[in-house]
């Protein structure tokens, strides 16, 4: 029972790459270049680091590592053009592991970085 517990908080990254579809989303009104260096920016905010970027598939991988709070979070970001002048964003984010005080939740964190860094 313990270990089935433990295993339902449980991701990786590739598990979150799996899962398009499932995240929170949001169209910005620009470009699909500049809403990408937006997302490769607010990827690297707070604690996390990029572990892969692929600008042709669109597609961010990041992570914020082991903290006395928590076992970390894995992110993932998809980037797809829309039209000439809009892009849609989704980020999933879950828990690398069984939360131990806090549970961090970067999908609106990002969308939101992102939306200052496209009014700069």
């Amino acid at each position: 029972m313990l270990l089935a517990l433990l295993a339902t908080g449980c991701s990786t990254p590739h598990t979150v790459a799996t899962m398009s579809g499932q995240g929170t989303r949001e169209v910005y009104d620009a470009d699909y270049d500049r809403v990408w260096k937006a997302a490769v920016e607010s990827a690297q905010n707070g604690d996390l680091y990029i572990l892969n970027a692929d600008k042709r598939t669109g597609y961010i991988s990041a992570k914020r590592g082991w903290r006395p709070e928590t076992f970390g979070e894995n992110v993932g970001i998809w980037v797809r053009p829309v039209a000439a002048e809009r892009t849609e964003v989704e980020v999933v984010s879950r828990q690398a592991g069984p939360p131990i005080l806090a549970l961090r939740n970067w999908e609106h964190r990002i969308l939101g970085s992102i939306s200052a860094n496209l009014t700069t």
